[in-house]
């Protein structure tokens, strides 16, 4: 989506910007998790079953994307911005 294209160029030219990034087995625990991790509500812009993404509070974007791994097999990579 074209969230995730700029909010990545964003992540890429920008050095004041990090991201901080985990993985989960399921979404609800990717949301929570990154909730209590930034201390931000989530501001959900993009809510689809293989992708939920946003704003926290503080304007710093934030996804959850449902990924496949032979290995893992599917999970949850949740991420979201800190200045």
């Amino acid at each position: 989506s074209s969230f995730f294209i700029a909010s990545l160029s964003i992540a890429a030219n920008s050095y004041a910007n990090e991201v901080m990034s985990a993985q989960f087995r399921t979404l609800a625990s990717c949301l929570s998790g990154i909730e209590k991790s930034s201390g931000q509500k989530l501001k959900i812009i993009t809510d689809k079953p293989h992708e939920v993404s946003g704003f926290l509070t503080n304007g710093k974007g934030f996804a959850c994307q449902r990924k496949e791994s032979g290995t893992k097999g599917t999970y949850f990579e949740g991420w979201y911005m800190i200045d």
